[in-house]
C-alpha cells in the first residue's frame, strides 16, 4: 500500500487504512470522527490522536463484513482454524495475529460475515450501489473558511441516478428506520453525510456544489436473518450536521493554533435532568397522587 505524506488536496484510492487514520497530512487534518470528539471536548480529540481509539468486538465484525462487501481489507483478517481459544496453541495464534495488527477470525465468525455480505449484495438497492465503483477512497481537501485541512475515507464512490454518489456501509444491531435513526443521532451520521459530500465536491471543482453529490447509507443487521436497508438523511437534518461541523472546524482551528485542548468546564455548572427523565418522574408523581 502507498504511504504518502499529503501536502496537496486529492483523492487516494489505494491508501493504507492505518496510514490514513494516523493522519498523513502535513500540519494535521480533521476527520468527521475527530469532529465528533471535538464537539464532546477537545481534550478527547487530542487524547485519541496521541494514543488511538478504543477497540471493540463489534468493530471486528464490521471490519470483516466491510472487507467482504467492498472487496478490500481482507489482508487485515487472520483466519484461524480454531472455534475457541482454549488451548495454548490457539491462544498463541490469536495473540500473534493481534500483535501483527490483524483481526483473529474463527471459522464461524467468517461464515457469519459472509452471510451478512451475501445479504447485502443480494439486496436490490444496496447490492447495485456497492458493485460498480471505487472502494475505500481517501479524500484530502482544504477548508478555506477556517484555513484548515480536512480528510475523509469514503467506503464507496459510484454514480446513482445520474449523480456522483457516496455510499457508506454500516453494520448495526437494528437497521429498521427507527433503529438506524437512533444510531445516526448517537454516532453523528448526519455530520458524516455533509462532510464527505463537501469534500468530494471540492475535489471535483468547477461548478460542482456539495448538494450535487448524493450520499446513501447501506446498513445490514448483524443477527439473522441479516436484514438490509438503505437510507438518506433528510436535508434539514443534514443541514444541522453541517452547522455542527462548522463548530468543530472552528474549534480545531483555534485549538491547533494555541495548542490548547480543553476538557469540560472548570466551573460549577447548573445541571438539568434529561427531558425524558423529567417526563417519567412527573408521570410517576401524578399517578401516585391520583
Amino acid at each position: 500500500m502507498t504511504r504518502p505524506v499529503i501536502t496537496e488536496p486529492g483523492l487516494w484510492p489505494d491508501m493504507d487504512e492505518d496510514w490514513y487514520h494516523g493522519d498523513p497530512v502535513t500540519g494535521g487534518s480533521l476527520s468527521v470522527s475527530g469532529a465528533k470528539l471535538l464537539l464532546q471536548a477537545p481534550a478527547k480529540f487530542d487524547y485519541a490522536r496521541r494514543y488511538g481509539s478504543k477497540h471493540s468486538k463489534s468493530m471486528d465484525t464490521g471490519t470483516r463484513v466491510h472487507a467482504l462487501v467492498l472487496g478490500k481489507g481482507e489482508e487485515h483478517l487472520a483466519l484461524l482454524p480454531y472455534e475457541e481459544y482454549r488451548t495454548d496453541e490457539a491462544k498463541a495464534a490469536r495473540d500473534a495475529a493481534i500483535a501483527a495488527g490483524k483481526i483473529p477470525t474463527k471459522p464461524r465468525e467468517m461464515d457469519e460475515a459472509q452471510a451478512i455480505a451475501d445479504a447485502v449484495l443480494r439486496h436490490p438497492t444496496a447490492g447495485g450501489l456497492l458493485t460498480e465503483g471505487d472502494a475505500e477512497v481517501s479524500m484530502f481537501w482544504r477548508d478555506d473558511e477556517f484555513g484548515i485541512n480536512l480528510r475523509g475515507r469514503a467506503d464507496y464512490m459510484t454514480h446513482f441516478g445520474g449523480l456522483p454518489t457516496i455510499v457508506d456501509f454500516k453494520t448495526t444491531k437494528d437497521a429498521s428506520p427507527e433503529g438506524f435513526a437512533k444510531s445516526a443521532a448517537d454516532f453523528g451520521y448526519h455530520r458524516q453525510d455533509p462532510h464527505y459530500r463537501e469534500g468530494w465536491a471540492t475535489l471535483l471543482g468547477g461548478d460542482c456544489d456539495w448538494q450535487d453529490i448524493d450520499f446513501v447509507f447501506a446498513c445490514a443487521e448483524t443477527e439473522p436473518p441479516y436484514l438490509v436497508a438503505t437510507y438518506r438523511i433528510t436535508p434539514e437534518h443534514v443541514e444541522l450536521g453541517r452547522e455542527q461541523n462548522r463548530i468543530a472546524r472552528e474549534r480545531f482551528r483555534d485549538c491547533q493554533k494555541n495548542d490548547v485542548w480543553p476538557g469540560y468546564s472548570e466551573e460549577i455548572e447548573d445541571l438539568e435532568l434529561p427531558r425524558y427523565a423529567v417526563q417519567r418522574i412527573e408521570k410517576d408523581i401524578n399517578e401516585w397522587f391520583r
